[in-house]
This record gives C-alpha cells, structure tokens and sequence, in this order.
C-alpha cells in the first residue's frame, strides 16, 4: 500500500511556523509532470540548499526549524542543513515552534519537542508553551482549564472555565462560579476582580497590566497597584506587542503604552499592526502611512491597493492601480518593484513569491532576478510537449473574506504528427478538466493541477486536485486515456475482460468496500486504483494507491484488445534525434533525460553518438556526480589510478569529497559497475546532504519483498534500501533487484534527472 497526501496547492500545508528567522534559505514548490508538487529549499541565488524531496514544506521559524512532510503522511522537523531533528512521524493538523520548543499539535492532544529533539512529553488539551514552567491543558471531557509541569502532573488542584498563561509568575484565570482571578504559581489569589468586570484578554501585559471591559468600553487596570490606569474611555483596546496596543477613542486610533499612557493621540482612520515595532495607519486625506508607536512616518503614499499587511525581513508591500506592488523598507524608503504581480509572501531579505502574469514565481528583488518558476511544458518524451494552461472561475467570496472558485491547470498536447488527432485530444482534456469531478462539484472550490505519461502509444492524463475546502473535502485523480495514433479514447473496460471486478476485488484490500476503489489509471505495467480519503478535522484528504499488474489480473486482461497493444507498442514519429546524438531518436524513450544531463553537462557521447544501450563504467558514474555536485578540483590524484587518464580529475574530486566511501578497496575506474555499488555512491551523495541511512529493521522489511535480496553484498544493504526510499532506484517486475547487473548510459541519465 501506497499512501501519498495531495499537494497540489502551497495554501494546503499545514506547517505553522511562528515568527520567521531572518535567513536564505526557504521553501519552493515544484510540481512535476507526475501531478505531484514537491517542495525543496533554495538560496538566494536560487541555488538548491535542500533538494525537492518533501511533500510539503514550512519556512523556518526563528529557532532555526522547519516542519516537513513525507509521502506517507508523516511529519518531521528539520534544520537549514536538512538534518533531521524529529523523525517522523503520524502528521499532526499543525507544528508549531518556539525559542526554546517545538509542539505537534493533534485534535486533543500535543506533544513536545526540545529544539535538539528530545521528547518533553505528551498533553491532553494542551494550548501555548510551557510559560514559568507550567502549561496550559484543556481538558477534552470537561472543557475546563487546569495547569501541568513536565512531567505531566497536575501542578496545583482546581479547574477554571477560562485561563492565560504564565507571565512573570501570574496568571488570570476564572473560576467554575465566575468570578475572574490572578493567580500565582502555586494557585494562590493573588488579586480578585470586581464581579462586574471581566477582562478583554486573559493575558497579562508588561508587569502587571490587564484589559478590562464593563461590556461597552475597556480600560487599563494595573493588578499589582489594584487601580484603573485609564478611565473606560476606549471602544478598543488592542492586545500588546513589544509594550505597545492600539486603541480606539471615537472612531479614531492611537497608540497606548502598558502604564495608559497615550504613544499616539487618536487621529488615525485605521490601524493595525504590521510587525517590528510599525503599524499601518489610513489618515483622514486617504493616505496610508507605516508609522512607529510615536506617530513618526516610516513610509507614506497617497494612492495604493492592498498590502500594508505585515512586516517581515524588515520589508513590507503595497499595490499600485497599475498592478504593481511596491516593496518598501521598515526604516523607510522605497526597496523595489514588480509589474503585473499579485499575491506577495517576502520569504527573506531579498525574496519574494509572487504570482505574476499568471505564473508562480520566486525572485530575488535586489537583482531582479526571477530565481525559480514552474515550467509552463514538459517534454513527454518521442516529440511530444505538454504546455500548462492555467484556469480560474469565480465562484464568489468565503466569511474570512477570501475568494471562493477553480484555480486548475491542465495540459495541452502538442507535437503530434495529426494535427486532427492533437486537436481532438486537446479538446476532450478541456472539456474534462472544465467540468471537473462532478455537477455538485462545479459549485464547489477546486485547486490543483495535473500529470501525464505517455505508456507506449497511450497518452494517459490525470487530475491532481482537491474538490472542496476544509472538512469533506476531497482528492480528485480521475483520468483519461487516448490513442496516440487514432485519437480513440480508451476506458477500462477496452483494457479488461467482462467480469473483470470478480478479479479486482480478490487484489485489492478488503479494508475498504469495493466501490470506494475509484478512478482506475491504465499504464505499461497494469491498472492502478484508488482509494481516496475525505479531509476531516485531524487530516487532510489523501490517497492510496494499488497498482495491479497484467501479471496479477492474469486473464481478466485482453491480450488482444487494441488499448492492450497500444499500450505495449512505442509511439513513433518521423525521425528526429536528441542533442545531436544520432543514436537517441525523439521516440527513445529516455530521450528526454539524455536531453536534459545533454543539456545540464553531465554526460557526454563520442563521434556524435550517446551509447544509451551501453553499460555505464566506474569512471563515467564517478565524472557524473561530480559535475552534478559541482565538486571541487581535488588536490591530488587518487591513489592507484593513471593520472593521465581523462576521467583522474572527476574521480579524484569525488574521492575527495567522501563519496568513495566503501568503494575504495579493489577500484577499478574502467570497469562497469555494478547498481549495488552505484547505489553505494547515490547514497553517499544523500547522506553528505543531510539524509540518514535507515536502520536495520527498516532494511529487513524492505527487501523482503525482493527474491534476489540475499544477493546484495552485506555492506551495501543499508545503500540500496535509502536509494530505493528516495526513488531513484526500483525493483523489475520479476520481483527481484539485480545488484550484480549494471544500469545503462540511458538508465543512469534517467537516475542523474531525480538525484
């Protein structure tokens, strides 16, 4: 069983992350022509810091940590390394951190993490940090508040129906009969409130300072002098940030200190708070202005659409009625500018991601660089290009105020040699995608994106999204399959017998009923299904996939059908070859990859000729990584091989690097290796990049699966099963692995491609 979560939007991730540290290093999402979206991390030169290996990922927060998901449903926490500080894990609905904690929080419970990953414990109910060494916990039965040391104990009796955490050793709490109390932490009274006052917040600011509301106004009480610091004069009295809320005084705002005493007097229209000590102020010309807690301008303008947000890496934005946004600075000061982009989350000093012209962008606004973007095709292989058309419907507005509707690529096919047949293609992919997974579904939000292969003459493409939002929600992956040659669309049951379920069910779980195995995808190994996952409460909506072989369905296939033998005949085209090699036609079917390590100059043919069909030697493995990792020239040669020969300088620096490490003993550069030992290497590769090997039993239940198991060299096991873990290498179809045999030229291009 295969069980994969659905990424087909950044909004999906569930990571919350406090307030971000300023750094370099920060998530990009990638969706590749599997319709799956990936996320890795990249520098501001837009180099790769952490690869594309995480289903979803969230920025890292100030302690230097970030929450990242695996293909299982599984959450860990990472560093700017991408070492792992929290295995992972069962996901929880979010992580979040603080200076000196990590939470995994789930529907009644959390557990905490120390920031080296070390487990604090598991709390029901639990809200917040540790504050003064105490928590705050919930219970799930009553619904009433209480407090807990680490070690999970009841740190002092009695429950209240409302409560804050610590702070400088109190907290407001109140009790079962109402009444509103400050408490120390033993649970001693401290102060008693007037019982027809309650307070605004149950949070203690600065010293000793709380909110209170008579029910019309609020005012400034001060526990410890146990009188009013201000009169019940304000409509509002925001909460405090770095000793400082906002208040409104007739319908204007202004800036108050924890003592009452007034920052700013209230003139402004609008207020809020944007972070770093600045606030965003509408003044009563129409201006917007950036001001400090004394009222002093930071930045102003008088014409602007949106933004004003939020201040982070000591930047902010707003929008222009020409469609652009304007980057300025915390200190004041115009930064940068974007045309035509929509949607801006600053990521660091320099970074923003943007939506512009329609396309997912990240780009570094000192330069102006645009560091990373989807691609807008993909090369399908034999010619065939699919160009990403972007969709969007408006369905209308949600009651947090964001819009509600479709926002769905999909695929248009080009390269066919039958501009008829293209066209009629391209026209039933529309359609599917335009009427989306159901009539009720149509007024229903839809996000995602999609995948395409080519199995031998079968074009299949596939949705990739998520219909609805929130709770019932669900994966749509339904697709289609069509005739390369002809244009015929091919359904299941052109591929499979009559009576052909009887099968089916015999194959797949019994866990689940029959008919919730939905949307059937046809390929060159068998039938792949579906069981999809409603989103609730505690997860978001997810897969599990079966493929079932032609091998297993036995003779509930069709051997003689025309979709059956479409899909074992390769899809040729007029001749043509790739990158000048004249033995790589567009039809091979690793011409894509040859293209791509031609292109990206890590491998190389001679006399005009790649050699895909050749077994790849020690020493052409070795040059590959090297270029790929971007080693270093070595200082000296590697013991024992010709220092003439023209692969010295690769192999040396590879040596050099570590990445030799258990292959060093009997070496031979020009011999071909064998995929036990390329494995070897890859994994090397993974583990200088921040990757752990797995561990014994993890090993076992892996390759039992494998007949030819036994047969991998005992110092190699642990190489094999992280590559297989990370998809760069699989099993035959036969059941077995092949250590001893050897990967061709156009097998490792392949390989190269996902390392």
């Amino acid at each position: 069983m295969f069980k994969k979560t659905i990424s087909a939007l950044f909004a999906a991730c569930i990571m919350i992350i406090g307030a971000a540290a300023a750094g370099s290093v920060y998530p990009v999402q990638r969706t590749d022509i599997d319709g799956v979206t990936r996320y890795g991390y990249l520098d501001e030169d837009g180099q790769t810091a952490l690869p594309f290996s995480y289903i979803q990922a969230g920025e890292f927060a100030a302690c230097g940590l970030a929450a990242v998901e695996n293909d299982q449903w599984q959450t860990a926490v990472i560093d700017r390394t991408g070492h792992i500080v929290v295995d992972y894990t069962e996901a929880p609905v979010s992580v979040e951190f603080s200076d000196d904690a990590i939470a995994y929080r789930y529907a009644d419970h959390s557990v905490y993490y120390t920031l080296s990953g070390n487990k604090i414990g598991s709390y029901a109910g639990a809200e917040g940090f540790f504050e003064d060494g105490l928590l705050l916990c919930k219970s799930p039965a009553s619904g009433l508040y209480s407090y807990v040391t680490k070690d999970g104990a009841t740190a002092f009796a009695g429950e209240f129906e409302e409560a804050g955490a610590f702070s400088n050793g109190r907290a407001l709490v109140c009790t079962t009969d109402g009444q509103y109390l400050a408490i120390d932490t033993e649970g001693k009274t401290i102060y008693t409130l007037d019982s027809n006052i309650q307070p605004s917040y149950m949070t203690i600011f600065g010293e000793d300072t709380v909110v209170l509301s008579n029910g019309t106004n609020q005012a400034l009480y001060s526990l410890s002098k146990g009188e009013y610091l201000t009169d019940f004069l304000y409509k509002t009295i925001s909460e405090f940030h770095d000793g400082a809320a906002m208040v409104c005084q007739v319908n204007r705002w202004g800036l108050m200190d924890t003592t009452g005493k007034l920052l700013t007097e209230p003139t402004y229209y609008y207020l809020s708070y944007m972070g770093e000590g600045l606030y965003a102020a509408r003044s009563e010309d129409g201006s917007a202005s950036a001001v400090d807690v004394y009222g002093n301008i930071a930045y102003r303008v008088n014409s602007y659409v949106g933004g004003f947000n939020e201040l982070r890496y000591g930047l902010s934005w707003h929008g222009t009625a020409d469609g652009s946004l304007i980057f300025f600075k915390k200190n004041g000061g115009y930064f940068a500018s974007l045309k035509n982009a929509e949607n801006p989350t600053l990521l660091s000093e320099n970074v923003v991601r943007v939506t512009q012209d329609g396309t997912l962008k990240y780009i570094n606004l000192s330069t102006g660089k645009t560091l990373f973007e989807q691609p807008k095709s993909f090369d399908l292989g034999s010619g065939i290009t699919a160009k990403t058309v972007h969709y969007e419907k408006f369905l209308g507005y949600q009651a947090d105020g964001t819009e509600h509707g479709w926002d769905v690529d999909f695929p248009e096919i080009s390269g066919l040699a039958d501009a008829k047949v293209q066209k009629s293609i391209n026209d039933a992919i529309r359609a599917f995608f335009l009427k989306g997974p159901s009539v009720t579904a149509e007024y229903e939000a839809l996000e995602g994106s999609y995948g395409a292969s080519i199995e031998g003459s079968v074009l299949v493409v596939w949705a990739n999204c998520i219909s609805g939002k929130g709770a019932g929600s669900s994966v749509w992956n339904n697709s289609l399959a069509f005739d390369l040659r002809t244009g015929e669309q091919y359904q299941i049951s052109d591929l499979l017998v009559s009576g052909y379920m009887d099968t089916v069910k015999q194959l797949l779980p019994a866990e689940h009923a029959i008919y919730l195995y939905s949307f059937p995808r046809m390929s060159e190994q068998g039938v792949t299904y579906y069981y999809n996952e409603y989103e609730s409460e505690t997860r978001r909506a997810y897969t599990e996939s079966y493929l079932l072989t032609f091998e297993q369905l036995g003779d509930a296939v069709d051997r003689d059908s025309a979709c059956y033998l479409a899909l074992h005949t390769a899809y040729t085209k007029p001749s043509a070859t790739v990158a000048g090699f004249s033995d790589v036609p567009v039809s091979h079917w690793a011409a894509s990859y040859i293209q791509t390590v031609s292109e990206r100059g890590l491998m190389q043919g001679a006399d005009g000729k790649f050699r895909p069909d050749d077994a790849i030697t020690t020493a052409e493995v070795c040059a590959t990584v090297a270029r790929s990792q971007q080693l270093p020239d070595a200082e000296a040669t590697m013991e024992g091989i010709n220092p003439n020969a023209w692969y010295a300088p690769e192999v040396s620096a590879v040596e050099a690097a570590g990445l030799l490490d258990g292959l060093t003993e009997g070496f031979q550069p020009e011999t071909v290796m064998t995929r036990a030992d390329a494995m070897q290497l890859f994994a090397n590769v993974l583990v200088s990049q921040g990757e752990t090997l797995p561990d014994e039993q993890t090993i076992t239940q892996t390759l039992a699966a494998y007949s030819d198991a036994a047969s991998i060299p005992a110092d190699r096991r642990a190489a094999v099963v992280l590559c297989m873990r990370k998809g760069l290498v699989k099993g035959y179809e036969d059941g077995t692995l092949r250590p001893q045999g050897s990967f061709t030229r156009a097998e490792f291009a392949k390989l190269l491609t996902l390392i």
